[in-house]
This record gives C-alpha cells, structure tokens and sequence, in this order.
C-alpha cells in the first residue's frame, strides 16, 4: 500500500501541471487574440446614404461629413507605439469568447500593448514565469505613459520576475509609473478632481453597495458628520456594532425627514421622484390568493432586484409615488414614424433588461433602440412603408453594435417577436432570446444542412 507522502507528493506533480496547462491556455488565448488584430482587413469607408436610418446615428460617430456614420473607424490598438486597428475587431472577440464588448476590447489593448511595449514581460508571460492577469495589470498602470517610459519600466521589472513575489511588485509599480513620467502624474492628479462620481448598486437583500469618488475635503466632512451621529446615537444607549452604527448615520444623512400622520404638515420641499418600476404579481394584490410575496424593483442605474413585499413602502417612502398603466409585454404596438414613442420605449426596454447584442450585458436604459430592418424613409416616389416602427423590428444595442450591425458587418433577422438571430463577420451565428445568447452553427454548417435549432420564446 503507498504511503501517504507519494499520494501527496503524486496530487502536487498533478497540480503543478495542471496549473501549467492553465497558464499555456491563457497564453494562447493572448496569441489567439494578436492574430486576430493582426489579419482584421481595414476598415473601408461607407459613402453616405441620405435616405438609410444609419444617417440617425450620432453626427459624433462620424470625424468626415462625406462617409456613412455606421462606417467602422480605425482606432488605436493600444496605447502609443501599438498601432492601429478597425473598431469592430472587439465584437468578433467578445462574441467568440462569450463575454461583454468592453472586456474584449479591454483584452484586445492589453494584449497588442503587452507585445509592442513590454517584451520583456511578453516574453516571460510565454516562458509561463509571469501570469497572463500579472501582467495584464502592468500594461493597464503603464497605458498612459510613452512607449519609452513603458520600455524603462519593462526593463526595471524584467529583473524581478520568478524572483519576487507579485504583491511586492504591486505595491512598487505605482511608483515606478510616477517617476517615470512626474508630468503626467501631475495631470493626472488634476484630472481625477474631474472624474469624480458616486456610484450605488442595489444587492436585491434590501441593501445596496454605495461607491464615491469626491474631494478629499467633502469626504473629510462627511466622516465627520457621520461620526457625530454615530457619537450622538451611543450617547442615547445604541448598542450595535459601530460599523452598523456608521451606516445608520449614513441613512440619516440621506433620508428625507417624513413627519408621521398626527405632526402638522410641513413646508419643506417635495419628496423627489425617482423612475423606478415594481412588478407584482396579480395575486400580490389580492389577500384572498395565494401570494408570492416578492416584487422586482427596477430603476435606471441598477436594479434594486428582489424585494419583499412588506419592504415595498419602506422603499417607496422617501419618494413621491407616480402609477403608470399596466404595460402588456405581448402587444405588438407600431408606429409610421421615425422616432420611438415613450410606451414603445418603456414596454421594450422593461421586456429586453438588456442589449440583445450577444452575451451583452448593457443596460437597455442606456442602448440606441434600432430597427431590425433598417427604416425606409419617405423619397418623392416611394412612400415610406406604414408600421416600420414597432415592437417586433426594434431592439436595443450600444452604440458600438448599433453601429457594426449597420455597416453590414454583423448581420440581424428577428424572424419571431422577441428572437434575434445574429451572423459575425466571420460566419459565427447566435440567437439571443429572453437575454439568453445561445450559440448556433456557424454559417457553413448550416449550408451543410446540419440540425439548428432556436429556443421558442
């Protein structure tokens, strides 16, 4: 019988390699995408078309009054010293990978940036020395710095790789970067006074995670105020854990005062009103039935998601309540015009929670809303044809996919309302259905006659 030290020391020579192969996978992954960038053909300018819809899109998406806007750009593949690149290039990566847009083309920089400004690292990201997502986090802290600064930095580090561990390195990066080049530094201080944000996403518990970016001043108040509550709340025997107590004082901050219904009315000013849509079910409106006794909470910004129902009027509270008609997903609403009504948006944006792009995940609240079948505008001898704009022949898209579905490079059928059926530049074929992307044959098993087949909505 084999002692126990051979099985471990058997488990760690299987763990060894299987960490090997997972790195050679990532490496792969990185060469697969350099090849891609590398064969993408040119973009090819589009001539304007008055009478296409493509002439909706933004003026911004265009830098020449003569080309199509929906024309795919050539942008830059990475930071200086990277080259150039068509825009749509991302798409092709996402949509292969499965995964968002903006994480492709975050992929697609990193990598052409790691090959044309780090060598070094490139070099010992393929002799697996260096992990893909190490490195990757190099290349992000170093994309504004010139190719020549990039190079010193690559140069410093490529002593210290399989030498010293990663956390150390972390920690020295940011100072190499801003001795590399104090001048951006000092901009780059300045500027983060003009990217300040405050960002809040709801959990769907009845909490949510509130994230800012402020002046060192205004926080410095805000600690303040909130420890003197926090003080102020001890005083009177609170007794929670202080980290609670802090978010308490937090909520006091934010919360509209609503006096009870015996206190006189009070002139202060109205509650805000906030866009947010509760669902319910029929019977959550009937004691008598059996209930669920839980409602989507949706709003621009995040949803809030799951809430119980007894938490519906504390949620609601500190808003002012507007009720809108009940919207029938199923309906099939169309109008002649152009431009989309207000219902049509609503009842489109709450049935596609996101771009119907595939695996998207874009908040609708923020797509173009396009027609499937491009609109035809009215010309001196063709009348536009009536109900081009409806429910079944709109979708939402970023503007990214708005506009490579409109230059032809990825192609969009919506044959049933509701079931969007995709083609790549390069024959990948998907259907995206109820916010599900999944992927069918490609273009050439089809004509194959080989099976496909496409989810029911």
């Amino acid at each position: 019988m084999e002692d126990t030290g051979g099985l471990i020391r058997q488990a760690r020579v299987r763990l060894a390699d299987a960490d090997a192969a997972r790195r050679r996978g990532e490496v792969e992954t990185i060469r697969a995408v350099l090849q891609i960038v590398d064969l993408w053909p040119s973009p090819e300018p589009l001539p304007v078309d008055r009478d296409s819809s493509s002439t909706q899109i933004a003026a911004s998406s265009s830098d020449h009054p003569t080309l199509d806007p929906a024309s795919e750009r050539t942008v830059a593949a990475g930071s200086e010293g990277a080259g150039v690149v068509g825009e749509f290039v991302a798409l092709e990566v996402a949509a292969t990978l499965g995964i968002y847009d903006p994480m492709a083309s975050m992929m697609v920089h990193d990598a052409v940036n790691l090959r044309g400004r780090h060598p070094m690292m490139w070099a010992a990201v393929q002799e697996l020395t260096l992990e893909v997502w190490q490195a990757r986090k190099v290349v992000r802290a170093c994309t504004e710095l010139s190719a020549e600064a990039a190079g010193r930095i690559d140069a410093t580090l490529a002593r210290l790789w399989g030498t010293v561990g990663w956390s150390t390195i972390s920690r020295r990066l940011p100072r190499l970067v801003v001795a590399a080049d104090t001048a951006l530094a000092a901009r780059k201080a300045r500027r983060a006074r003009q990217e300040r944000f405050v960002h809040i996403r709801h959990n769907g518990d009845s909490t949510s995670w509130l994230t800012a970016r402020m002046d060192t001043g205004a926080a410095l108040c805000l600690q303040n105020s909130i420890q003197r509550l926090t003080d102020q709340m001890i005083d009177e025997g609170a007794t929670e854990e202080l980290p609670l107590l802090r978010a308490q004082a937090l909520e006091l901050l934010a919360t509209p005062y609503l006096p009870s219904s015996s206190e006189p009315a009070n002139p202060s000013p109205p509650l805000p009103l906030a866009d947010v849509v509760v669902h319910l079910d029929a019977a959550d409106l009937d004691p008598a039935r059996w209930s669920t006794g839980v409602a989507q909470v949706d709003c621009r910004g995040g949803d809030v998601g799951p809430v119980l129902l007894a938490d519906v009027a504390r949620l609601l509270g500190h808003h002012r309540v507007r009720v809108i008609p009940v919207i029938d997903q199923g309906a099939d609403p169309a109008t002649d015009g152009y431009r989309i009504p207000t219902g049509t948006r609503m009842q489109l944006q709450l049935r596609e929670q996101t771009s119907i792009f595939p695996y998207s995940s874009r908040r609708s609240w923020s797509c173009d809303l396009d027609h499937t079948v491009p609109y035809r505008f009215s010309r001196p001898d063709s009348p536009a044809p009536p109900g081009q704009t409806r429910i079944s022949n709109l979708g939402p898209v970023s503007r990214r996919e708005h506009r490579a579905k409109t230059a032809g490079r990825w192609r969009l059928e919506q044959p049933a309302q509701g079931v969007y059926l995709w083609i790549s530049p390069t024959g990948m074929r998907f259907a995206v259905v109820n916010g599900h992307t999944h992927r069918l044959a490609d273009v050439g098993s089809v004509e194959r006659g080989e099976p496909d087949v496409v989810a029911a909505r």
